[in-house]
């Protein structure tokens, strides 16, 4: 039986997963490795990339002499070197930031961690959705439109970003945001804690020198790998994809390799009709690096058309699943004492499935956070999260797992899986791709219908509506 414990427990002892670094490769090496072993022939995709890391304890933040605590770094912002950079400091209002009146200064801006209600974001199959908003840094990081480029371009020394609206506990360690290139100018976080001391600070223009000294390497390089099990059956040229990311802050942001590697190993002594095309890609929390459009899985698909594309000879991809933060505990402040931490329960799952044939076959297969009942979610109008977004794009019937805690791009080691709520994913993954990859006609998984122009066009109006209501 598996030890899935002990697999967290590396997780955690190798830190920090991001894009390329040591601990990175060294777990795509791992699960190279054990996909060897299971006697795959596993194949590379080489990303090779600039990649830009924050030095340890070589980044802060003083005004007047007074050092602030910071909550994370701005990935990919920019650098100082190891002096930093002295200048007044200057607030900037509004959703437009006028970047020009803080050219020669260090702008400080404020990013409220808002509940979005969960109806702009994702479909519904039968009315309900699992929760009713969301909470997540990760959306209000994209909300706040702050266009570092710009601000550089506007000679902008430094941004110093204000959370509000969320605990210090849960703004620490915040990976975020991941979607962006290079910005270079120098940008950091800072708690709510501070904020008054921040607001004030830039209000009268007082004088404070940040440091955010960086390196960047050249020449740095992460894999994405992928294997093929061949199905038995008449059926051998249709296939299903099984896919997960490697990059990740967390035990949770990314553990998807656990279920994968499942499969796999079941994939390995159980016949099965389908074929089974196993991707582990890389570059999740550097997607500028991998691909100008979509997820990571877009560089693979892009990359091996013959083995998914009905467009090319080779093999036709007519199922995929997704799997990605599983086990996820829930986390919350306590309203009596004021603390961040677990409060007992689980995360409520985030389940897509992208057709409404999918949708049946996960009621009554699926057993994870909730063991007797689900509510999948349909994509939204714009957005798909997670790396099911790819197969979604193609019209690839696919069930994704895509759970978001407030943590979930946050670095740390805290203990945030848990097991047997993993375990029973994990089941349900096996349960489905064996039926997917049985020899049931493909025409029940469905067929995917893309959101219209004016669905679209009306969701943007939406959110714009939300936006200016709350002023963000």
């Amino acid at each position: 039986m598996t030890n899935y414990a002990e697999q967290i427990r590396r997780l955690k002892e190798l830190g920090p997963r991001t894009s390329g670094n040591d601990a990175h490769r060294a777990l795509i090496s791992e699960v190279a490795t054990e996909l060897s072993e299971l006697g795959y022939d596993v194949q590379r995709d080489k990303h090779t990339f600039e990649r830009w890391d924050a030095l340890p304890n070589n980044t802060t933040l003083h005004i007047g002499g007074v050092d602030i605590p910071l909550s994370s770094i701005w990935p990919y912002s920019g650098e100082t070197g190891p002096l930093g950079v002295s200048a007044p400091l200057i607030l900037l209002q509004g959703r437009r930031k006028k970047w020009k009146k803080a050219a020669g200064k260090i702008a400080v801006i404020e990013v409220h961690n808002i509940d979005v209600p969960a109806r702009l974001l994702f479909g519904n199959w039968g009315g309900k959705l699992p929760f009713d908003t969301i909470a997540n840094p990760v959306i209000g990081s994209e909300f706040a439109n702050i266009e570092l480029t710009k601000a550089r371009e506007a000679g902008v020394l430094g941004v110093v970003v204000v959370w509000g609206s969320i605990a210090d506990e849960a703004a620490s360690g915040q990976y975020l945001p991941f979607t962006r290139d290079y910005q270079g100018i120098p940008a950091v976080w800072v708690p709510e804690s501070q904020r008054s001391t921040l607001l004030t600070a830039a209000e009268c223009g007082k004088g404070a020198t940040l440091i955010l000294n960086a390196r960047k390497t050249k020449g740095a390089t992460m894999d994405t790998l992928w294997a093929v099990s061949r199905g038995t059956g008449p059926q051998a040229e249709e296939a299903v994809m099984v896919v997960t990311h490697s990059d990740g802050g967390n035990s949770v942001e990314e553990n998807g390799h656990l279920g994968l590697l499942a499969l796999a190993r079941d994939a390995a002594v159980i016949p099965h009709n389908r074929t089974i095309v196993f991707v582990y890609t890389a570059g999740h929390l550097r997607i500028p690096s991998v691909t100008k459009h979509g997820q990571a899985t877009t560089a693979w698909l892009a990359a091996h058309p013959e083995y998914w594309s009905p467009s090319h000879k080779g093999l036709t991809v007519v199922a995929g699943l997704v799997i990605e933060h599983l086990g996820a505990k829930h986390f919350c402040v306590d309203p009596s004492s004021g603390q961040y931490g677990p409060d007992g329960t689980l995360q409520p799952e985030l389940l897509y499935t992208t057709t409404p044939e999918l949708t049946q076959l996960a009621l009554t297969t699926w057993k994870g956070a909730g063991m007797n009942a689900i509510i999948p979610v349909k994509p939204g109008a714009l957005v798909h999260l997670g790396e099911g977004e790819p197969l979604f794009e193609q019209g690839i019937p696919a069930i994704a797992l895509v759970t978001g805690p407030m943590y979930l791009l946050a670095e740390t080691d805290a203990d945030l899986v848990d097991i047997e709520a993993l375990t029973r994913q994990i089941d349900s993954f096996r349960r489905l791709l064996t039926h997917l990859a049985s020899h049931v006609d493909s025409a029940t998984f469905g067929v995917v219908k893309r959101p219209s122009k004016l669905r679209k066009l009306l969701a943007v109006a939406r959110i714009l509506l939300f936006m200016h209501r709350h002023r963000m």
